[in-house]
């Protein structure tokens, strides 16, 4: 049992520590892929270096060149993804390959530690602790002061995610709060990217637990690994068991015991690489700059560098990584039976290769991937807050290529300043590929900068914990920076008037009198009056507005509507009984299209006989051709509108290029154009994105008066 924890006269534990933090040439060590590699005995890899400046007494620094490269690819395919869901749809795979280094390099530094005779479990803790929690508790302060300046409906998301978030339990709470990582349209919180921190710093906290035990008991190579070949195959498994094709799978994203496999993978390619010789026999055979591994895996390791097959096997994996972010739906039911698992696999062989092969290293370890690799947890900190600010819900128009740049660059200044400022430890270098610039043992602490945004972040989240009426804080926030948030009804009928006045008169030509050549008045050209028709972006062939009494003025319609909706159609449904006295109108919260095909089958089978059907769904999920000829069906021939739909979310053009396509082949049916109508009309909505304000309430009721009123 000595061999575990440190004795007096033994190497002290502050070495450790130091070697930690100086763990890094030319940078800090990654806290959050785990990254300690705090031992002075371990041989040089390929593409390693190793700092000059370290004085006596502290170990020597080993950085891997190629290891940043791979942080690189990983952060920019997380960023991409949360910009572009579409754009980049696998990027979260970016997070397995995050999950794959941490295991790795928390379990090298823990093996060389207790090889060392120099391992004390609080000082790991408190080392854990010191390197993560600055970090993210500044992160949560930061984000405070960010949206309650800039987009305050966000305070209302964040309140509750700031203590979880601080005290590393928050993907325990999205859980069990039932919030969807991949459905969160509206108003995520700023805070959800912090699920990873907290699930990384619970294995940091669990995994000395059973890694102890398993060096103490289990001295036999293939026993440790086939515990850990066990354990991955649990928490496979219990992925496969849980997984359910109609249910959210943000529990099986979350949660720890379904996400350790990938991290174990990491944990198991370290145990491959470690060697337990003594340290003069570990010097004696690193001069040839390879990382040692166990007799028992050495003619592996011999196969692999015969000819180009370990660069062969490394370009496979990068291949099918690539494949991955580009083409992988993470709503896959395969992912949840092994593919997962399959991907971190891969990321462990890329890991591998990019510290044992130094072809492998040196295209890994360009400046520029080294550069964005040695500042990705300062990205991953900023990025996701400053793009809810950046892309509010209410935008309703498409961003240029331009503006994604000028996005890509504001997180890639904001990262920069909060490494420097927060996540940098005294000593570091300002870019990665400087020398290190360590003097004495007692550098490479938090700089005074990290400790002040710490209080603040610690006030920030006592403050947000505080019982204070939080909705009418933002909302009064929110008027301010939003006016038409404030109008009541009346208001905004006179100021829809007044706006659809300017418009009618800035494009009217047909009033305008009518010149020839020489400047006379044209006496043929007459003015046409068009009869009045029914508008909408397309009107089903067999509607009959003559069918019902129709007074514009009042603004009513008589005809027997039937219409079907999720939350935006309970929304505007007051307003739209005011004007359809005779309409049936039933929204709710969430509802999916299938469940609104179910009641309009039950509708018709009660005897309802509508003089027309709205299908007003298409916001909470996907809708295919099949989903669309089910209600086309129920019709049995009646005039069918389907309602074009407004939200943030990745499904929506999709849905609504379907209805338009099911309306092209069916005489039918028609449509009404939300999308359309809201069309660069950001102040139509609240600041979730989807529902109408009162301004835009009306803007539904013109759209649907026009749709059956001439």
């Amino acid at each position: 049992m000595r061999r575990f924890f440190a004795r007096k006269g033994s190497t002290p534990a502050g070495a450790i520590d130091r070697a930690a933090q100086h763990d890094h040439t030319p940078r800090a060590p990654r806290a959050v892929e785990g990254e300690a590699s705090n031992a002075p005995d371990l041989p040089v890899a390929a593409g390693t270096k190793v700092s000059r400046d370290v004085p006596r007494g502290v170990a020597q620094a080993r950085h891997f060149n190629g290891v940043d490269g791979l942080r690189a690819i990983a952060i920019v395919a997380i960023i991409a993804y949360h910009a572009r869901p579409m754009l980049l749809k696998g990027g979260f795979l970016g997070v397995t390959l995050f999950l794959v280094v941490s295991g790795f390099f928390i379990t090298r530094s823990l093996m060389n530690a207790v090889d060392g005779h120099r391992f004390l479990l609080f000082d790991y803790l408190r080392r854990r602790v010191k390197r993560l929690w600055p970090a993210v508790i500044s992160t949560i302060g930061l984000t405070a002061v960010l949206v309650y300046a800039c987009a305050p409906p966000l305070i209302l998301k964040m309140r509750g995610d700031a203590v979880p978030s601080a005290l590393f339990y928050s993907n325990w709470s999205f859980i069990f709060r039932k919030l969807s990582y991949f459905d969160a349209a509206g108003l995520p919180s700023p805070l959800t990217h912090l699920w990873y921190t907290s699930l990384i710093m619970q294995f940091y906290l669990l995994w000395p637990l059973l890694f102890i035990p398993l060096f103490l008991h289990c001295r036999r190579h293939w026993v440790r690994v086939g515990v850990l070949g066990a354990l991955i195959a649990a928490g496979t498994l219990e992925m496969m068991m849980l997984y359910r094709p109609e249910a959210d799978t943000s529990r099986l994203y979350y949660g720890l015991d379904t996400r350790a496999a990938e991290i174990l993978v990491g944990v198991l390619l370290a145990m491959l690489v470690h060697d337990s010789a003594s340290r003069s026999d570990q010097e004696r055979r690193a001069a040839d700059g390879r990382i040692v591994f166990d007799r028992q895996i050495g003619r592996y390791h011999a196969v692999l560098r015969r000819g180009d097959l370990g660069v062969v096997a490394a370009g496979i994996c990068a291949l099918a990584l690539a494949l991955g972010f580009l083409l992988v739906d993470a709503r896959a039911a395969w992912m949840y039976h092994g593919g997962f698992l399959f991907f971190a696999v891969v990321s462990a062989v890329l890991l591998y290769a990019s510290m044992q092969d130094a072809r492998v290293g040196r295209i890994l370890g360009v400046k520029a991937l080294r550069y964005l690799g040695s500042r990705s947890f300062s990205l991953y900190l900023v990025h996701y807050p400053l793009l809810e600010v950046m892309n509010p819900a209410t935008r309703t128009t498409g961003i240029p290529w331009y503006e994604w740049i000028g996005q890509f660059l504001v997180i890639l200044m904001a990262g920069e300043a909060f490494y420097q400022i927060v996540e940098a430890l005294t000593g570091t270098p300002w870019l990665p590929w400087m020398r290190c610039r360590i003097t004495s043992a007692g550098a490479g602490r938090l700089r005074t900068s990290a400790w002040i945004l710490t209080i603040v972040g610690v006030v920030m989240t006592f403050v947000m914990a505080l019982p204070l009426d939080w909705r009418a804080i933002a909302h009064a926030r929110s008027v301010k920076a939003r006016p038409e948030l404030a109008l009541t009804a009346e208001q905004a009928r006179e100021r829809l008037a007044q706006q659809q006045k300017r418009e009618s008169e800035t494009s009217k030509e047909n009033g305008k009198e009518h010149k020839d050549s020489s400047g006379k008045p044209n006496a043929q050209a007459k003015p046409k009056v068009a009869p009045p028709v029914v508008k909408a972006l397309k009107v089903p062939a067999n509607l009959e507005p003559q069918r019902w009494a129709c007074d514009r003025k009042a603004m009513v319609c008589q005809a027997k509507v039937l219409m079907i909706g999720d939350s935006v159609t309970e929304g505007v449904s007051d307003t739209l009984r005011e004007h359809f006295p005779n309409a049936t109108i039933d929204g709710a919260v969430s509802r999916q299209f299938d469940q609104g095909v179910q009641i309009l089958r039950d509708d018709l089978a009660r005897g309802m006989d509508p003089q027309v059907i709205v299908f007003a769904l298409g916001t909470n999920g996907s809708v295919s051709e099949q989903m669309a000829q089910q209600v086309i069906d129920l019709a049995g021939g009646r005039p069918l509108y389907f309602a074009t739909t407004r939200a943030p979310v990745d499904w929506v053009p999709g849905n609504n290029a379907t209805f338009i396509g099911m309306a092209e082949r069916n005489p039918n049916v028609g449509i009404i154009d939300w999308s359309g109508t809201s069309q660069g009309r950001d102040d139509y909505l609240y600041d979730d994105g989807i529902h109408p304000n009162q301004l835009g309430m009306q803007a539904y009721l013109q759209m649907f008066l026009n749709a059956f009123c001439a």
